[in-house]
């Protein structure tokens, strides 16, 4: 029998070639390509912000809607798929970040929250405030997080319970803001329960999390 003339890949070339297979399999995915869609929904959100048009307000506020509504099935079927990764943790966290950060920004600069004023002091920066030193601070600490575990182990710490209740509470407040339905009173009601739910959201994730800023 005619023994084959092809070359046999180096055994290091085969564990590249696995490893690389790992990383893409643990890229791209279904819970991850979910939070793909989710950072997609974002761009198109504040386009439509900043067009300004009430059809485009509508539909702004339904793809906020459709993207809390879809923020925790990432999650969900990352555990029922077995594929849960700490990239897919990360970029869940920064997800969302992308959904809330800019287009707050861009309704604040739109005038979306002038029906509050009168009720809240410095109205809505109070209530932007707190947001904005939350997410950034999320951001550092993901960015923290991978370049320390270039040269160590480090776990990822998992969200805790009021932090996603926190997400939700952040998420209602703005489509309320966007799409400016109800009271006055409704609206700067989510806005003070924001600012509660997130300064203790962030004390409890801070000192769950410590270790990715002092270790």
């Amino acid at each position: 029998m005619k023994k084959s003339t092809r070359p046999r890949s180096p055994v290091w070339l085969k564990h590249i070639n696995d490893s690389k297979g790992q990383i893409r399999s643990s890229l791209v995915n279904v819970p991850n390509t979910l939070t793909a869609v989710r950072v997609i929904l974002a761009v198109v959100v504040a386009i439509l912000l900043i067009q300004a048009t009430t059809t485009g307000i509508i539909w702004a506020g339904i793809l906020l809607l459709i993207a809390w509504g879809t923020d925790g099935l990432d999650g969900f079927l990352a555990r029922k798929l077995k594929q849960q990764t700490l990239f897919g943790s990360l970029f869940d966290l920064v997800a969302d970040r992308c959904i809330m950060t800019p287009a707050l920004i861009i309704t604040i600069i739109g005038g979306y929250w002038q029906r509050t004023a009168g009720l809240m002091p410095f109205n809505p920066y109070p209530y932007a405030a707190v947001v904005f030193i939350a997410d950034i601070t999320v951001l550092i600490g993901v960015i923290t997080l991978v370049r320390k575990r270039r040269t160590r182990t480090m776990n990822f710490p998992p969200p805790t319970q009021i932090a996603r209740v926190s997400y939700s509470v952040q998420m209602i407040t703005l489509i309320l803001g966007v799409w400016g339905v109800g009271p006055n009173g409704l609206l700067v009601t989510f806005m003070y329960l924001t600012i509660i739910v997130t300064v203790l959201a962030f004390y409890t994730y801070l000192k769950k999390a410590s270790y990715v800023f002092t270790s």
